[in-house]
């Protein structure tokens, strides 16, 4: 309470200049630490679990499978654990992922053909910026820029705990989503069937790593590199 009671009372623009000295996803942090609605999401209660969604990662479909379309924003790990220790412990812990070369494009693909929120209007702004996936990765996917845009984070950003080490129950793929999504399932006691949601329009009917330039894979794995080893897409 009194965090937020000094938090509110500093001026706007130190606010904001305090918040864009942090990555993205530590952002989301301070900004929801800092509302007055803080409590364990019921519908993790209810199923006795935490997810993680990360972006664009099958995570809409996700929620609306085992929430009833209930989402809990792309909040991370560790901040579970450090504001609900008690139900962090005891909640089965899972997140799905994909390969970062596909999910990068799938960002940008999603972020140019569909119909933006305010919210990410910026996002559509950014990536309309450059020609086409190769020039946008060449131009801008760095490992300092991906900090800060949230659909482009490094995956690894949302599911390590306070010590920087994977501390989920579970991680599925994406490349198995229906296998690995009923095994959630199977670990839940809740069997349900997947739908699919938030595609993009402009999804290409082929693998990335298929029609983007070499350049652009090599600069992929530079700008993700720890998604890459630890989550083993190596």
């Amino acid at each position: 309470m009194l965090q937020r009671y000094l938090w509110k009372l500093l001026p706007k623009p130190q606010r904001q200049f305090l918040l864009g000295r942090l990555s993205v996803v530590d952002r989301q942090v301070v900004n929801k630490s800092m509302s007055a609605n803080l409590r364990y999401p019921e519908n993790f209660t209810q199923h006795s679990c935490l997810f993680i969604h990360v972006p664009k990662c099958a995570g809409s479909s996700v929620c609306v499978a085992l929430f009833e379309g209930w989402t809990p924003g792309h909040l991370p790990l560790y901040w579970y654990e450090q504001q609900f220790p008690e139900q962090f412990a005891n909640s089965y812990k899972f997140a799905f992922v994909r390969d970062p070369l596909e999910r990068a494009y799938s960002a940008y693909s999603y972020l140019r053909g569909n119909a933006m929120s305010r919210r990410d209007q910026p996002a559509q702004k950014l990536v309309s910026q450059y020609r086409d996936f190769d020039d946008f990765v060449a131009r801008w996917l760095h490992p300092e820029t991906i900090q800060r845009q949230l659909h482009f984070a490094a995956q690894t950003d949302f599911l390590t705990d306070s010590f920087g080490h994977l501390a989920m129950d579970f991680i599925g793929y994406q490349e198995h989503l229906e296998r690995d999504f009923r095994l959630v399932c199977q670990a839940l006691g809740h069997e349900v069937s997947l739908p699919h949601v938030n595609g993009s329009r402009q999804r290409h009917p082929i693998p990335a790593r298929e029609f983007c330039s070499v350049r652009t894979r090599r600069l992929v794995r530079r700008a993700y590199q720890r998604d890459y080893e630890l989550l083993g897409y190596e």
